[in-house]
């Protein structure tokens, strides 16, 4: 079977397909007591009881470290647009078959916003203009901004004027749109697992209502995709089988 090469950009783009690898469903949290740090996947929420379930925490050579029954955690969330900073007690564990920890006595709650609006993971292909076109990858777009890859160096630098240009299908249409943007921060290689990739930050000019509402609904229907944590495991067990 000959071997397929694929360019930089394409890498990137099966790569940050896959959102469920990129979802934002971690917790960070700390052993009261200490300065460690520690990312746990938040796998679900029981309401009725006010328990958060858990990942036990791991350290970065996949060791489980030690937690007790009783233990008070200092927990950081963040979501897409605002920080959540709690307490939470460990209410229990289970070890089989994966372990988990159960977070409850939630206490000092704090938040503070930090973005105006939504932002959702994406792997949308688009072009820049700058007039000259670069093909580039938005890897997460809100109505107000976007960040982007690109393959190689495009020249782009803070306060430079541009145009992304887009095509999202919804409902059964395609919506072309042409977005007056200035980039705000050239982020460089920022994924190591891509390192022919340049990164970008975009902050969008004076939109129309028709493009706003059409950002707004295109963010929505990802972040709905990015929690569906159920359908996303279905889908690659499907596409696995």
């Amino acid at each position: 079977m000959p071997t397929i090469i694929r360019s930089p950009m394409e890498v990137l783009a099966r790569a940050y397909a896959d959102i469920g690898r990129r979802s934002r469903g971690e917790l960070q949290v700390t052993p009261v007591g200490t300065e460690l740090r520690f990312s746990v996947a938040v796998l679900g929420v029981l309401r009725a009881q006010r328990l958060l379930v858990v990942a036990a925490p791991r350290t970065r050579d996949n060791s489980l470290i030690a937690v007790t029954k009783g233990k008070s955690l200092a927990c950081q969330w963040m979501n897409t647009t605002t920080l959540w900073r709690f307490t939470a007690v460990i209410a229990n564990l289970a070890f089989e078959p994966a372990p988990i920890v159960y977070l409850g006595q939630l206490g000092h709650l704090q938040h503070r916003t930090l973005r105006g609006e939504p932002r959702a993971l994406a792997a949308l292909p688009g072009a820049l203009r700058l007039p000259a076109v670069h093909a580039a990858l938005v890897t997460d777009l809100s109505t107000t901004g976007a960040r982007v890859g690109v393959s190689g160096e495009p020249g782009m630098v803070p306060g430079q004027a541009l145009t992304l240009a887009l095509r999202m299908n919804m409902i059964g249409h395609d919506f072309v749109l042409d977005l007056p943007c200035t980039v705000t921060a050239a982020l460089g290689q920022a994924d190591p697992e891509h390192p022919l990739i340049s990164f970008f930050g975009l902050q969008f000019g004076q939109l129309g209502s028709q493009d706003r509402l059409v950002l707004h609904a295109y963010v929505q229907e990802r972040l709905a995709h990015e929690t569906d944590l159920l359908s996303q495991l279905l889908g690659s067990e499907a596409a696995g089988a």
